[in-house]
């Protein structure tokens, strides 16, 4: 079996688009909150949030305001998901990312990230464009 190389994705493009649900994406932000009891956590970028599934992710010390970048699979929001742990943040609670990689990404300059990501998509267009 194969696993999915993590399709990079920005927060809001999951808050804001529909469609995500199954596939395996990469989402950095900052870690806006963490339940150890719900194995829940919250990743912001600006004033978006998404609900972060951490079961599979074993025992790992979060650190609330740090960078982050989790790797996992979109899966429907089962009913329980707790609008508290968003505040005013623009949020979907439809959909939670269930994670099976994370990492602290603390110092990563998200501007050059989203230029980045930006080239990258250009350039995978291109490439794709070529070959049809």
């Amino acid at each position: 079996m194969d696993i999915e190389a993590g399709k990079p994705v920005f927060i809001e493009e999951l808050v804001e688009q529909s469609g995500y649900i199954g596939q395996t994406v990469r989402a950095t932000g900052t870690l806006h909150s963490y339940n150890p009891t719900t194995d829940r956590a919250s990743l912001a970028d600006g004033q978006y949030a998404v609900l972060i599934d951490t079961r599979l992710l074993g025992v790992m010390q979060y650190h609330i305001g740090q960078t982050y970048q989790f790797i996992g699979v979109v899966a429907s929001a089962p009913n329980e998901a707790a609008p508290e742990l968003f505040d005013d943040a623009r949020c979907s609670l439809s959909i939670v990312l269930q994670a099976r990689v994370a990492r602290e990404v603390d110092g990563l300059d998200m501007a050059v990230y989203r230029k980045s990501v930006a080239a990258l998509r250009r350039f995978l267009d291109g490439t794709e464009e070529a070959q049809s």
